[in-house]
């Protein structure tokens, strides 16, 4: 293997890396909100939440082992093979080695408690939360904002950053490939409980896209810093490819909010007419495209913290 796909390949394992974190956020929250009403149906629904989490934990935690080994591997321009001195050495002398090994551990954490389940809902859901915190603070300490000193501001907003956008990005995937399907054999004492989920789902995605932008233009103003760094350098540019794309994605939501929404709930939560198939087609529609946006928007993101800030040598 050459350099340039040995890039590739760390920018892949990035980007699976976000979407496998992404994945278990959503399927934290979704969980939750199934869970305010106990059935058969929400038990079935439960259980592939449980499948989705262990699968996408496991993902996580190997696609960052990966990218982790591959980085070692091109900063001492070695082989793969040969790149244990060097692995050995980021995770002993460097700061980028202690955070990554940090977020391992914790990841190894959840998947370990994504193994112990049983019931009708996820359990140890303090324990995977508070894993799951520690694991985004590692990865805000182990890039560009570690620059201005571990747990500064700049990591902060980054680590609310990275937890909303792995809120977002994740209900609207576990929501369009796991739950919304199962929209369409609910029983008719489930539908109360699926247009709860729908609001939640709305109203949490929302809440995330204000901290998202809030905390964006914070962590995009402190790394670019002037326009010439936003229009000229390669990371300015995926910046703006990311917040078109977040741009392109809360439109779509947006109009599922204000379009489609007031219509399914209303038919959902009247269960004595038919079920509404339309609406939940359309609705589901529109998610299918924002979930490609959003697994777009994961991308960009992973080359954005691969790519040297503006002025960096």
């Amino acid at each position: 293997m050459n350099d340039g796909l040995l890039g590739v390949l760390r920018l892949a394992f990035v980007a699976l890396q976000n979407l496998g974190f992404a994945v278990v956020v959503g399927v934290m929250l979704s969980d939750r909100w199934l869970a305010r009403s106990t059935s058969t149906w929400q038990v079935g629904v439960s259980r592939r939440l449980v499948g989705a989490l262990r699968i996408a934990s496991v993902g996580t935690l190997l696609s960052s082992t990966f990218a982790f080994w591959i980085h070692c591997a091109l900063m001492s321009e070695s082989t793969l093979v040969e790149a244990w001195p060097a692995v050995r050495s980021m995770l002993v002398e460097t700061g980028f080695g202690h955070a990554w090994f940090a977020g391992a551990v914790l990841m190894s954490c959840v998947v370990v408690l994504s193994f112990m389940q049983t019931g009708k809902s996820i359990r140890f859901v303090p324990a995977i939360w508070l894993a799951l915190a520690g694991v985004a603070l590692a990865r805000s300490n182990g890039g560009h904002p570690v620059d201005a000193g571990a747990f500064s501001l700049p990591v902060w907003a980054d680590w609310i950053h990275l937890l909303a956008i792995s809120a977002w990005v994740g209900l609207v995937l576990v929501t369009t490939y796991i739950v919304a399907p199962r929209f369409f054999n609910a029983p008719g004492s489930e539908r109360v409980n699926s247009a709860a989920y729908i609001q939640s789902l709305s109203d949490a995605a929302t809440l995330a896209l204000v901290v998202l932008f809030i905390t964006g233009a914070y962590n995009g103003w402190r790394g670019v810093r002037s326009p010439e760094g936003l229009l000229e350098s390669g990371y300015g540019q995926m910046l703006m490819l990311k917040l078109a794309l977040v741009f392109v994605a809360a439109a779509l939501g947006g109009h599922n909010r204000f379009f489609e929404m007031p219509t399914l709930l209303a038919s959902l939560k009247n269960v004595s007419s038919a079920l509404p198939v339309k609406p939940l087609k359309r609705f589901a529609a529109v998610l299918h495209v924002e979930s490609v946006v959003l697994a777009g928007v994961l991308v960009v993101a992973a080359v954005l913290v691969s790519s040297p800030l503006p002025g960096a040598s």
